[in-house]
């Protein structure tokens, strides 16, 4: 008996662990497809209308708060649990992810780059001198932001089930 007693001890020990653990991993999946969602929607409207993308940073900006409110709210009350529910949960994280990239993004002047890479400046240099001071506070706050909210969400997910 004390046998059985101390092989159940470790089970249960870890399993919320675990649970916390897939849970994070289906949230930041969905985080990730919803970023790249938003991204190509962004390519696709700078190529077609550059002017315009300012509507999809204005829709990222109205969802930040009722999707962030979703994410937490999502396992509790649309009955979606495990890996399905968690990737929803991401994906309503992804407004509130995007928002500050694409304002970084939308204020970049159409030519730097190719003026850049006409005076000389290789990938490489573009990339230390052009793209990280451009984008490097941003991400980093993002990627902070980013974690909480995946942890929280995971974590609320893992609480109801």
């Amino acid at each position: 008996m004390a046998a059985e007693r101390d092989l159940m001890i470790p089970e249960i020990a870890f399993r919320p662990a675990g649970l916390l653990g897939l849970d994070m991993g289906c949230t930041a999946a969905g985080l990730l497809v919803g970023c790249l969602l938003v991204l190509a929607v962004q390519a696709v409207l700078y190529r077609a209308w550059p002017e315009r993308c300012v509507l999809l940073r204005g829709l990222m900006l109205a969802l930040v708060l009722p999707g962030l409110g979703l994410a937490l709210w999502w396992p509790a009350h649309m009955g979606m649990a495990g890996m399905v529910g968690s990737g929803m949960q991401g994906i309503c994280l992804a407004p509130a992810a995007m928002w500050p990239l694409l304002r970084v993004l939308d204020r970049i002047p159409p030519g730097l780059v190719r003026t850049a890479s006409g005076l000389g400046a290789d990938t490489k240099a573009r990339m230390r001198l052009l793209w990280l001071p451009l984008l490097g506070g941003p991400v980093a706050g993002v990627t902070v932001f980013s974690i909480i909210m995946i942890a929280l969400c995971a974590m609320v997910a893992v609480a109801r089930s």
